[in-house]
């Protein structure tokens, strides 16, 4: 009875690194599996925990909107200088903050007189008055 000792050797050789194998494979599956288990079920918690968030927060109170004070200041001047003294015409005008100035004639020759008094400035707007706060819920 003579056996073979080498065909045997490779047999089990092959048969240990087939083992191997699927044992290697079965572990990696099992784990993928777990974790999108745990993926599922960890975003169905989350869904639930924002619904549930959801439904105990107060719902908005609509605000209207409040228009913010508008204040335009519009200011016309137009001097004229006397004849005998040079001809200074000046005129200005100003909208919303800004200025614009032409003037013709000797720059060096004023009219004689005092600078005109500056304009009055608009009276103040009241600031609307703050909402109420909200009532606290009975929930809370």
């Amino acid at each position: 009875m003579s056996r073979d000792t080498a065909s045997r050797d490779t047999k089990l050789s092959a048969l240990a690194v087939m083992t191997g194998g699927i044992t290697a494979a079965t572990l990696v599956g099992t784990g993928l599996v777990t974790g999108l288990a745990a993926e599922f079920t960890s975003q169905k918690t989350q869904v639930k925990a924002e619904a549930k968030a959801a439904a105990l927060r107060p719902a908005p109170t609509p605000q209207a909107a409040t228009p913010l004070p508008v204040r335009t200041v519009v200011t016309t001047r137009i001097v004229h200088a006397a004849p005998q003294t040079g001809q200074v015409q000046s005129s200005g005008s100003r909208s919303g903050g800004t200025s614009s100035r032409s003037s013709s004639g000797s720059a060096a020759v004023r009219a004689p007189g005092a600078a005109p008094a500056p304009a009055r400035a608009p009276a103040p707007v009241a600031a609307p008055k703050p909402a109420a706060p909200p009532a606290p819920s009975a929930a809370s």
